[in-house]
């Protein structure tokens, strides 16, 4: 009997419900407990395992409304998450005519509520022959009549564990596993920390409460934060310099002096007679000055070469300095650059804070770098039994993808060198009075509590200027790389409070969770449910980032938990796409599928672009004997902003598998044709739920939905014309050969590219080439704000087209713009003479234009129409050159295609009136007026 979640899905209210949760940021259940990267929204989570237990009835509308009541979501649940602040501004009426994102604005999410009501609860039992009053019950019956027991719930790459964590909350019996200790400790501390329930979070508490008071008694005795005026320390800021050969002083190094934004605050540097240090002068600016140092005023560092402050004329590359042997390497005593080194750091700015909450910026006095040498001292009596004992890292930094970095721009080979003395200090005070806690609940607070404090108290948490508040440090990963930064941040004791593990009441699980730290491959715990996000081929390099946590956990994490290895493994970890990461692939998901039962379920969700890694996926899937019974693209992610930018896509592919029983054979002349009904099928489904208003999927969720299905016809089979599937898998082939399972997938791409025609143009779209449709395909994506030239590429291959330079105006990576028909390239157009010539009627002139060139476009029709297009905006939007252009080009085929070039046009005409298409505003009217022409021309 096939579940809910193999026949239908919620995706738009989930996909806002998702949404929902990730912009809650910092606010989500599982992000206080420390970083990872990838963590699944939990509403996804608890919808999947809820829809994989679920039975599908023969009334699906009814299927449908007993599944939003349980997870809280029908009307009537929503109304009551409704914040009651909210619900005195509006009615239940005005409050149901919103759409369903629109509604969550000011609604709980489903986790922080008590459930359905007892109403809801009698319709849902009624229909599923149920006796439930709460999710955990209902989930047990359910589990007990398709497995016998309480279902269990696995996911062998838990990360940050919401697998394991939602379905502990909701009542299965959880399984996690990682092979990185960092994630095995998150998972656990989700289990054991937030589902400890209340008492233990208190006990936590009160322990964080009494180490860290503690620890500021004893800074205060140190008098390392504290000045002369009774104030203290709320923002150190630091940075690199460097002495260039053929300068005569040190110069500082930062991308931009303006140090907040909102109280108008700079750093301007000056010489000091006799030394050859600039001095800072911290001051409080005018608006206009303020502007100018917003545009980078007195900058030090520009497009990586370090600029002279007195005399912008004078730069030198960065690399440069570094020098042909690169940086020296640090040994483990060093905690400041040696004299010698080319990179000196320093400190040069402070902001203090008076009892009254007053704040201001200075410029460090001599008392403050007095104090900045107390600081290095202090560490250095406490630095080897620290590292001893573990309380501050003693790890080298292992050479790899993410690590290289520091190595070579720093000279760091530690993973302590990433932390100033005063962090290293501050840090280690806090571990040492931890220490005396031995419980291991205690403990892993206590790590996860390092582990947040290094993430965003590190030499590479950069300085934020705002210009809505006071300017702040922000954590070491705002994004998946090691960046080493030439000015940065350190928080003083007073500040890191707010930096620690975050917990809030959750409900007590029973011990109903257990996790492990082992490869995947050696997993002997059976699961009904397997839950799992597997690394692909450009995975975030976890073992190497998660060295950066692992570092300060290393000689507690031994004690706390011997049974784990507190090494990330990295020999071991699944990554990269060649053949020994598919083949560690097919023994895991073999493996998987060994352990659960026969009527067992999985889902693998995936996010991944290319069509090569999508088939590698699929034939992994394919040869561990499984087949794929339903495809959903749930949209998970925010949208990207600042350094993330790029051909991100917002929708995760949750792709629901079982074990494949029977092989019955495959024949790619067959397959194909299926692969087509499915693509459009699954299309056409989420373009009904964006022409609702939810949840607006783009074209990146659209093909990812392609592959998707191509999956779903593929994995139905044992063999493909008789071609073994591992065979398949693990083939070689040559560069540029592909196998049959890539030709369909890609050939997936294809009909989904050609099923997703613009508004408007349906009529003309089967006459159409290409190239042709290629380039309407990119100026309708454009018109809806698409700007990633990602997607832009993407396109050309789901359409063939090979080359798309001359047809675009811009190609950079975030400001694509396809080129509007006064802008065509010549290679496409002809020259601009060419142009002048045919609008005044010459022969010879329209001759040329005709020609075609070396680009596919240039012979195309509707390379034509846009000549035609530019000639009528050449006459001051006379269309008659432009008619005359077509009838003279096509003779008397002109007849026949003039119909679809007045839809052409009349769509073109409308691009001009949408946002952000103001370029196309001259050349929509001339369309307009051209096809008015056409429309009432006669033979």
């Amino acid at each position: 009997m096939p579940t809910f979640i193999e026949t239908q899905f919620p995706i738009a209210r989930l996909s806002a419900e998702a949404y929902k949760e990730r912009k809650a940021v910092s606010g989500q259940t599982l992000t206080g407990l420390g970083k990872w990267w990838g963590r699944k929204p939990l509403i996804l989570v608890r919808a999947s395992i809820l829809g994989m237990l679920m039975p599908a009835s023969n009334d699906g509308k009814k299927d449908r409304e007993v599944f939003l009541k349980i997870l809280t979501m029908d009307d009537d649940a929503i109304w009551l998450r409704c914040k009651p602040s909210a619900k005195r501004k509006t009615t239940r009426a005005m409050f149901d005519v919103q759409t369903y994102a629109e509604r969550l604005d000011d609604c709980e999410r489903p986790e922080n509520v008590d459930g359905p009501s007892v109403a809801a609860w009698s319709d849902v039992n009624a229909h599923l022959g149920t006796t439930a009053t709460s999710l955990s019950e209902l989930i047990e019956q359910l589990g007990q009549r398709t497995f016998g027991h309480t279902p269990r719930v696995g996911d062998s790459f838990c990360g940050g564990g919401s697998v394991p964590f939602e379905a502990a909350r909701i009542g299965c019996e959880a399984f996690g596993s990682d092979l990185n200790p960092v994630a095995g400790l998150l998972t656990w501390a989700s289990l054991n920390l937030l589902g400890g329930g209340s008492s233990v979070q208190d006990e936590v508490r009160r322990v964080q409460r009494e180490v860290f008071a503690a620890a500021d008694q004893q800074i205060t005795d140190w008098g390392i934060e504290h000045n002369y005026r009774g104030e203290r320390a709320d923002a150190y800021m630091y940075c690199v310099e460097v002495k260039p050969e053929g300068c005569s002083y040190f110069i500082p190094l930062a991308p931009s002096w303006l140090i907040d934004e909102y109280s108008k605050v700079v750093v301007d540097w000056q010489q000091v007679v006799g030394s050859d240090r600039l001095a800072p002068k911290v001051a409080i600016v005018s608006d206009a000055e303020l502007e100018r140092f917003k545009k980078k005023k007195g900058a030090t560092v520009v497009d990586s070469r370090v600029v002279d402050p007195f005399d912008s004329s004078r730069s030198w590359s960065i690399e440069a300095l570094r020098g042909s042997d690169g940086l020296r390497r640090w040994t483990n005593d060093d905690v400041v650059p040696r004299p010698s080194d080319v990179f000196q750091e320093r400190l040069y700015c402070i902001r203090w804070i008076d009892n009254e909450g007053n704040r201001r910026y200075a410029a460090p006095d001599a008392t403050d770098n007095a104090r900045e040498s107390k600081v290095v001292s202090l560490l250095r009596e406490r630095f080897d039994i620290w590292q001893t004992e573990g309380y501050i890292p003693s790890k080298s930094i292992v050479s790899g993808y993410n690590t290289d970095q520091p190595i070579r721009e720093r000279g760091w080979t530690f993973w302590h060198h990433l932390f100033t003395p005063r962090q290293l200090l501050t840090h280690g005070l806090l571990a040492n009075l931890s220490a005396r806690h031995s419980d291991r609940k205690l403990a892993a607070a206590t790590m996860l509590n390092l582990g947040r404090l290094a993430d965003w108290d590190s030499r590479l948490s950069c300085w934020l200027s705002s210009k809505t508040q006071i300017g702040g440090g922000k954590n070491t990963f705002l994004n998946q790389a090691l960046n080493t930064l030439f000015n940065y941040s350190t928080r003083p004791f007073r500040v890191l409070n707010s930096a620690q593990i975050s917990l809030s009441n959750q409900v007590e699980f029973n011990g109903r969770g257990s996790v492990e730290v082992a490869d995947s491959r050696d997993i002997d715990v059976s699961c009904d449910l397997w839950i799992t996000d597997p690394p692909y081929a450009d995975a975030v390099n976890y073992h190497e980032l998660g060295d950066f946590f692992l570092a300060w956990y290393d000689k507690q994490l031994v004690r706390a938990f011997p049974e784990w290895t507190p090494d990330a493994r990295a020999e071991l970890a699944v990554r990269g796409n060649g053949e020994d990461f598919r083949r560690s692939m097919v023994e895991i998901y073999k493996n998987l599928a060994r352990h659960m039962p026969d009527n067992g379920l999985q889902m693998v969700m995936f996010t991944h672009q290319d069509p090569a890694v999508w088939a590698d996926l699929g034939m992994i899937l394919w040869a561990a004997g499984l087949k794929a019974t339903a495809a959903w693209t749930i949209s998970t992610e925010t949208e990207a902003a600042g350094i993330k930018k790029g051909n991100y896509v917002q929708g995760t592919v949750c792709l629901v598998l079982r074990k494949r029983t029977a092989n019955e054979p495959g024949f790619l002349d067959e397959v194909y044709p299926l692969v087509e009904d499915e693509v459009k099928r699954q299309i056409a489904s989420m373009q009904a739920l964006d022409e609702g208003g939810e949840p607006n999927f783009n074209d990146a969720d659209y093909q990812l939905a392609a592959y998707a299905a191509a999956l779903k016809v593929l994995t139905q089979y044992g063999n493909l014309d008789g071609k073994d599937v591992e065979h398949e898998v693990f083939a070689v082939r040559g560069k540029g050969e592909k196998s049959d399972f890539q030709a369909v997938i890609e050939r997936a791409l294809g009909i989904a590219c050609d099923t997703l025609i613009p508004r408007g143009l349906d009529s003309a779209w089967r006459d159409l080439s290409l190239v042709e449709r290629y380039y309407l395909r990119s100026l309708d994506i454009e018109s809806r704000g698409e700007r990633r030239k990602g997607m832009y590429e993407e396109l050309a291959r789901g359409f063939g087209v090979l080359d798309i330079k001359p047809l675009l105006k811009s190609d950079k990576a975030n400001g694509t713009r396809v080129a509007t028909p006064t802008g065509l390239a010549a290679s496409v157009m002809g020259p601009v003479e060419g142009v002048q010539a045919a609008a005044a009627g010459l022969p010879a002139a329209r001759g040329r234009a005709a020609s075609s060139g070396p680009h596919p476009f240039a012979a195309s029709p509707l390379r034509h129409l846009m000549f035609a297009v530019r000639e009528t905006a050449a006459a001051d939007n006379s269309p008659e050159p432009g008619r005359q252009y077509l009838r003279d080009t096509f003779g008397q085929g002109y007849w026949g295609k003039r119909e679809g070039f007045v839809n052409l046009l009349e769509w073109l005409a409308a691009l001009g009136n949408a946002e952000g298409m103001q370029e196309w505003t001259a050349d929509s009217e001339a369309a307009r007026m051209l096809a008015g022409r056409l429309r009432n021309d006669h033979a």
